[in-house]
């Protein structure tokens, strides 16, 4: 009966085991839900010289948010970004800025990082 490994010495077998688990612990990537954050200001940020902030949104939170352990941004989060692209975000950050609303963000470090700062995924404006 032929397998995968026929052939294939022990060292071999071994050192292929361990190059596939370390890709895959790298490729881990942490998500996570916060909700009930006040806003304190939003920045947009535009087409500015460093690539890094280019074309950014900044939601500034009131007081700091603790992010899990093992994101690849900050786990003391004084803000979040958004991408200006998404359009419908950032009008629902304005508008939970506006009128005084709380939010919940999901934060994804497989998307952008900006200095030590972590783009979201999604924004809900709390009632």
């Amino acid at each position: 009966m032929m397998t995968l490994f026929s052939g294939i010495s022990t060292k071999k077998k071994l050192f292929v085991s361990a190059a596939l688990l370390a890709c895959a612990m790298q490729a881990q990537a942490t998500e996570a839900y916060i909700d009930n954050i006040a806003i304190s200001k939003i920045r947009s940020v535009g087409d500015y010289s460093a690539a890094t902030y280019s074309n950014t949104v900044e939601i500034w939170f009131t007081t700091p948010v603790n992010l899990p352990a093992g994101m690849k941004c900050s786990t003391v989060a004084l803000r979040v970004d958004i991408d200006a692209k998404q359009k419908h975000m950032v009008a629902a950050a304005y508008m939970a800025l506006a009128t005084g609303k709380k939010i919940g963000i999901a934060v994804d470090d497989r998307l952008p990082i900006r200095g030590d700062t972590c783009e979201i995924s999604f924004l809900d404006v709390m009632s």
